[in-house]
């Protein structure tokens, strides 16, 4: 990369992280600058470019921070119960064991005349019961007390900070269990619409194929929908090692992409095997509804299957710099508060980069099991856990001591129990009947999966967990790994230098 815009792009995600976390207003921007300017007059140029991006950055910012302020009356939005507000649900609904929650967006002014709520179009969560169901697209009457979005204390007794978290998506106010009322469908984007009632055919026709609970699990595997699993099941994925298969990020979809290319360039040409990686990405993307975080995700995973498939390192490091620029330019807040973004840009790093160290060390693994690839995805499997594992240790304060067993022993078969779970699903959409030999081997190898989690789950430690990890402990793991990095692309330039290599 250019060594100017290198210290331009960096300054401006250093502003970004700064900005996250000490909300000094507009006066942060002039300071920044101020110390630009004077390192511009020493002629330090770089230092310069450094600081104009971190006034970027920090402008940025505050200015998607204005934006989500919605102006009332004398600064005060608590309405009472009984004001009615008119809106549209803008993403599909989240599920809880007992409740769900919408987001939801208000749309012109309340439809009680008298309330002093605001009159622009903002964003509200809704934390609703149940019944009545309401889905993607739906527009609403919402009766009930509004506040702002408040932090809260978790498990761990530590303060979640739930405003940053939810002002990412511009969500600035909350109600919890209202009373609603449907005013009429079809208010959403007619694509996105269609693909989500796509997207639940798909996942009925799975239920009726599939028996429980590995029916759910089949949808969390192709599509995501992991809320169906229930809590249980999805902790006894979580000890085993193996939640990042039924969640949305770069990790799975990387994955899998990389399955389906090892899986057909036996007989096509790695142009052809690369172009197919790349297609179902964006057949999942597409199927679980194309919202931003799939989106995202989609982006690095792609970025990441050219890196593996290439090899052009530094090429594809830019890409995925830029990319990672661009959504972050879109929305600042997704840097520091959106955990998805995080996982997603992280595991496609250490595809590129710890793939390539850790490849040879798997040359005494089996090239082989049965019909499917392992060595190629064990090795990338690894490379990835190890790029989110310090981050996962500080987010969520839970490690798995048998997850490399489990992963290797799960992780082979994915992309032909995905095959399978799709044929059968989109087969079944048409002629129930003929999707069934497809259902009956994906449920085998479901319920191997399950089994397998099941057993691993009961056994002793499965699960460490930690209260409190410390940031300077991420950053030292961070710190190794990059320098094990560095050291490997030394050894390999000093070998490419060497007379004995020429």
């Amino acid at each position: 990369m250019n060594q100017k815009l290198f210290y331009i792009i960096s300054g401006f995600f250093f502003g970004v992280i700064f900005r996250s976390f000490f909300d000094l207003g507009w006066a942060l921007v002039g300071l920044v600058a101020v110390i630009g300017l004077a390192f511009l007059v020493q002629k330090n140029f770089l230092i310069a470019l450094f600081c104009l991006g971190a006034v970027l950055g920090v402008a940025r910012y505050e200015w998607k921070d204005m934006s989500g302020q919605v102006e009332t009356p004398g600064n005060q939005w608590l309405p009472g119960v009984g004001s009615g507000y008119d809106g549209v649900v803008i993403d599909e609904p989240e599920e809880k064991d007992a409740y769900v929650r919408y987001r939801v967006e208000l749309r012109g002014r309340t439809l009680n005349p008298d309330s002093q709520g605001p009159t622009s179009e903002f964003r509200l969560l809704v934390t609703a019961r149940s019944e009545p169901r309401f889905e993607y697209g739906d527009r609403i009457k919402i009766e009930g007390k509004v506040k702002p979005v408040e932090n809260f204390e978790n498990a761990d007794g530590e303060i979640f900070d739930w405003r940053s978290y939810l002002a990412k998506d511009e969500i600035y106010y909350e109600t919890a269990f209202p009373k609603l009322e449907l005013i009429e469908h079809g208010q959403g984007n007619w694509l996105r619409e269609k693909l989500l009632i796509l997207k639940h055919a798909f996942l009925a026709v799975l239920g009726r194929v599939i028996q429980e609970p590995e029916a759910s699990l089949a949808g969390g595997l192709d599509l995501g929908a992991k809320q169906s699993l229930g809590k249980e099941l999805l902790d006894k994925f979580r000890q085993a090692g193996l939640i990042h298969m039924v969640v949305l990020s770069g990790y799975n979809i990387t994955i899998v992409a990389l399955g389906v290319m090892w899986l057909f360039k036996k007989f096509l040409s790695q142009n052809v095997s690369i172009g197919l990686g790349v297609f179902a990405i964006i057949l999942f993307a597409m199927m679980t509804g194309g919202g931003s975080t799939v989106l995202r995700a989609s982006v690095m995973a792609i970025l990441g299957l050219f890196a593996q498939a290439t090899g052009r390192v530094n090429l594809i490091t830019r890409a995925l710099v830029i990319a990672a620029f661009i959504m972050i330019v879109i929305n600042p807040k997704v840097l520091v508060f959106d955990t998805g973004f995080q996982l997603s840009f992280l595991a496609t790093l250490g595809l590129i980069y710890l793939e390539p160290i850790l490849g040879p060390y798997f040359s005494r693994f089996p090239e082989k099991i049965l019909w499917m690839d392992f060595r190629p995805i064990a090795s990338a499997t690894i490379a990835a856990q190890l790029a989110v594992f310090p981050l996962i240790l500080y987010t969520f304060g839970n490690f798995s001591i048998y997850a490399f067993p489990i992963n290797m022993l799960v992780l082979p078969i994915v992309p032909t129990t995905m095959l399978l779970i799709f044929l059968a699903g989109l087969i079944g959409l048409f002629f129930i009947p003929l999707a069934l030999p497809f259902a009956w081997i994906a449920y085998a190898l479901l319920a191997y999966m399950i089994g397998l989690v099941t057993l691993v789950s009961r056994l002793p430690l499965a699960s460490l967990t930690f209260s409190n990890v410390p940031l300077a402990l991420v950053l030292i793991l961070y710190a190794i790994l990059i320098w094990f990095v560095v050291k490997f692309h030394k050894k390999e330039e000093h070998l490419a230098a060497s007379p004995l290599s020429a």
